[in-house]
C-alpha cells in the first residue's frame, strides 16, 4: 500500500538510529568540544580545567538522565534516543563557539566570542524545541521549558572553566551591559523555533482534521513504542460502520475431544494497515481465539482490502467476542473433488461442501494484491444462480504485484462461474481430513513469517490428496509459490493472510518483508514435508459444519490512511521552507549581532 510506505519512509530514521555506545560516543564528543573550546581562554590551573570538564560531562549524563524522568511515558524516549537527540544541538554550539573563536583571532575582540557562544546556547536550545515540541509533548510550551535544561545545565559551568568561579555576576552583568542589544538578539533565536512550531500546528486543515503535531506524534507513538492508542482515538473519530462476514469450516472429531477440532476461517477483514494497529495482527488474534475454544485453525484471507481495516484493538476485541456468536448455516459429511480452471492471468481452484462452495482465486505467478469487493459480489451472485447456498472465497494473495486490473478481475469472475458450475454437479463423497501446524511442531520459522506460523489442511477424497497451506505472511515474493507447488503436486495452492505484523517496519521499498524473502525454498521443502506427516497421521474420517457471522465494526480506508499521508506531505513540504526560512532569518540574526560588537 503506497500510503503505509510513503509514511514509513518519512519516519524511516527513527529506526536507523546509531546503537547505544556509538550514540554516547557522538554525544559526549559533541558536548566535550564545547566546554574544550571555552577552556582556551581560561586563566585557571590546568588542574581546575580538568575538573571543569570532568563537572561539565557529568552534569550532561546528569541532564540526559533528567530528561529521560521527564518523558518517563515515553517508552520510545529512550537514553539511546535522548544522546542521539543531544548531538545536532551540541555541535552546534559547538561550531559556532568555534567560529567565535575564529572570529576572535581576527579581531582580538572576546565580545564576539562570548557573543556566539551565548548564539550557540540560544541555537542549542532552538533545536531542542523544536524536537521535544514536536516529537513528545502535546503542549509546546511544556516542550520549550524542557528544552532550556541542557543547555542551561552546561552553560553554568562554562564560567567555571574560563575563571574558577560558577556564577561570575560581576562578568555577566558588565558584557550584557556593553552590548545589551546585540545579546538581546539570541532571544529571538528560540522565538523563531517556537514560532515555527505553533505555524506547524496549524498546518493540515481537512485532510488531517486535527493538529499535525499531534498526529505526528501518534504515529510515533504506535510505530515506535507499539502504542496504538493515541493513533487509534484519532482513526475512530472518522471511521465508518461496515457490515463484515466471517465464516468458519468447522470439522468436528467425532468425540469432540479437546485439540481435536479443526477449522478453516476466512475473515472479510483487512488485516491492516501496519503493526499493531487495528486489525493489523487479526490471523494471529484469530489463531488465538480458536486454540482458546478447543479448535486447532487454519487462517486465510477472505475478499477484502484496506477499506476494511478495523479501526483499533477495541473494535478487534469486539470483533473475536462476536465469533463466538457464530451461525450454522449448513452441514454435512460429503464434499467434492477440487477442481481448477484458468482464463487469462486468472486461475480459480474450488470444492463444494454440501450445498456451499469453496473457492481459492489467484493471479499467480503473475503480480496481485487484494481483489476488489465487487469481484465478490458477482461470484456469490452468481454462485446463488447456480444453486449453492453461499460460496466462500479465498484471496490467495500469493504473489506480490499491483492491485488487479478489470480485465483480470473479469477473467477471474469468470474462471470462478466455470468451477462453481463444475463442482454444482460433481459427486459428492465422504472424506478425510487431517491438519498440521507450525507452532505445534514447534517449527522454527524465519522473520518472513508472522506468528500464525504456517498451517497444512490436507483432505483424502476419492483415495486421493488435496492440500491447502496458509502462511501468516504479507504476500509472497514473485515466483517463490511457483516454486513450492512444483515440488507438491497434491498442494491446491499457496496462500498467505495478507497479515501486517511488521508492516511498515522493515527497511525495503515494499515495507515489509515477503513469504520467500528470508526462507529459501529448501527450508520451506522441508517444512511441508513435516506439515504432511503430522496432517497425514492425524486424518480422520470427518464431516463439516459451515458457520457465519454477519456483524458492523468500525473500519477505516486507504482513504483516511491516504489523506493522513497527503495530510503529512504538505505539512512536510510547509516544514522544509518553514525551516529553511527560519534558518536564514537566524543566519541574519548571526551576522547582525557580529556587526554589533565590532
Amino acid at each position: 500500500m503506497q500510503s503505509t510506505f510513503s509514511l514509513q519512509r518519512k519516519f524511516r530514521l527513527l529506526f536507523t538510529l546509531p546503537s547505544f555506545f556509538v550514540s554516547l560516543l557522538l554525544a559526549s564528543a559533541t558536548s566535550l568540544s564545547i566546554i574544550l573550546i571555552q577552556g582556551i581562554f581560561s586563566n585557571v590551573p590546568m588542574a581546575q580545567r580538568y575538573e571543569a570538564i570532568s563537572i561539565f560531562f557529568v552534569v550532561f549524563l546528569l541532564s540526559i538522565i533528567l530528561e529521560r524522568l521527564i518523558l518517563i511515558r515515553h517508552s520510545f524516549a529512550s537514553i539511546r534516543r535522548l544522546l542521539a537527540m543531544s548531538v545536532v544541538p551540541n555541535a552546534s554550539w559547538s561550531v559556532l563557539s568555534a567560529f567565535g573563536l575564529y572570529q576572535y583571532s581576527l579581531l582580538q575582540e572576546e565580545q564576539v566570542f562570548y557573543l556566539l557562544v551565548v548564539m550557540g546556547l540560544s541555537t542549542a536550545i532552538s533545536i531542542r524545541i523544536i524536537i521535544l515540541g514536536s516529537v513528545f509533548f502535546r503542549r509546546i510550551s511544556v516542550g520549550t521549558l524542557v528544552s532550556f535544561l541542557q543547555p542551561m545545565l552546561l552553560f553554568t559551568i562554562i564560567p567555571f572553566a574560563q575563571t574558577g568561579v560558577l556564577f561570575p555576576i560581576e562578568q555577566f552583568s558588565l558584557l550584557l551591559a556593553e552590548e545589551s542589544i546585540a545579546f538581546s538578539l539570541a532571544l529571538i533565536i528560540p522565538v523563531l523555533s517556537v514560532s515555527y512550531l505553533l505555524v506547524l500546528s496549524k498546518t493540515g486543515g481537512t485532510l488531517i482534521k486535527s493538529s499535525p503535531l499531534i498526529v505526528f506524534q501518534a504515529f510515533l507513538q504506535a510505530w515506535v513504542a507499539e502504542r496504538p492508542k493515541l493513533i487509534e482515538d484519532l482513526i475512530e473519530t472518522f471511521s465508518l460502520e461496515k457490515e463484515i462476514v466471517t465464516s468458519v469450516i468447522e470439522f468436528p472429531h467425532k468425540d469432540n475431544a479437546p485439540g481435536k477440532n479443526r477449522a478453516i476461517i476466512v475473515p472479510e477483514v483487512h488485516p491492516g494497515p501496519f503493526y499493531p494497529i487495528g486489525s493489523s495482527n487479526l490471523p494471529f488474534e484469530l489463531w488465538k481465539w480458536a486454540d482458546s475454544n478447543n479448535l486447532k485453525s487454519i487462517i486465510f484471507h477472505g475478499i477484502s482490502g484496506h477499506e476494511h481495516n478495523l479501526a483499533s484493538k477495541s473494535v478487534v476485541s469486539s470483533y473475536l467476542n462476536e465469533m463466538n456468536n457464530l451461525q450454522i448455516v449448513s452441514d454435512g459429511s460429503t464434499c467434492t473433488e477440487p477442481k481448477s480452471r484458468s482464463i487469462g492471468r486468472a486461475t480459480v481452484s474450488g470444492l463444494a461442501f454440501g450445498d456451499y462452495a469453496m473457492l481459492v482465486l489467484t493471479l499467480a505467478p503473475y503480480g496481485m494484491e487484494d481483489f476488489p469487493i465487487f469481484v465478490r459480489e458477482k461470484i456469490s451472485k452468481a454462485a446463488k444462480s447456480i444453486g449453492f447456498n453461499g460460496v466462500i472465497l479465498i484471496d490467495a494473495h500469493n504473489s506480490i504485484g499491483a492491485t488487479p486490473v478489470h480485465e483480470d478481475c473479469e477473467d477471474i469472475i469468470s474462471a470462478s462461474k466455470d468451477i462453481l458450475r463444475k463442482i454444482r454437479f460433481n459427486n459428492q463423497m465422504p472424506f478425510r481430513m487431517g491438519y498440521a501446524d507450525s507452532k505445534d511442531l514447534r517449527i522454527k520459522l524465519k522473520d518472513d513469517v508472522g506468528p500464525a506460523g504456517i498451517g497444512l489442511v490436507l483432505f483424502e477424497i476419492n483415495k486421493k490428496y488435496y492440500g491447502l497451506l496458509s502462511v501468516d505472511a504479507n504476500n509472497i515474493a514473485l515466483g517463490f509459490r511457483d516454486k513450492i507447488l512444483s515440488e507438491n503436486d497434491d498442494i491446491i495452492d499457496v496462500c498467505t493472510t495478507d497479515t501486517h505484523f511488521n508492516a511498515a517496519k522493515v527497511m525495503n521499498s515494499l515495507g515489509y518483508t515477503p513469504f520467500g524473502g528470508e526462507s529459501s525454498v529448501k527450508e520451506i521443502r522441508k517444512i511441508i514435508e513435516n506439515l504432511r506427516d503430522a496432517a497425514e497421521k492425524s486424518m480422520t474420517k470427518s464431516n463439516f459444519v459451515i458457520k457465519r457471522n454477519k456483524n458492523s465494526y468500525k473500519v477505516f480506508g486507504s482513504a483516511l490512511l491516504d489523506d493522513y499521508s497527503v495530510g503529512l506531505d504538505r505539512l512536510f513540504t510547509i516544514a522544509k521552507i518553514g525551516g529553511v526560512s527560519t534558518f536564514l532569518i537566524i543566519l541574519a540574526v548571526y551576522a547582525l549581532g557580529i556587526t554589533l560588537v565590532r
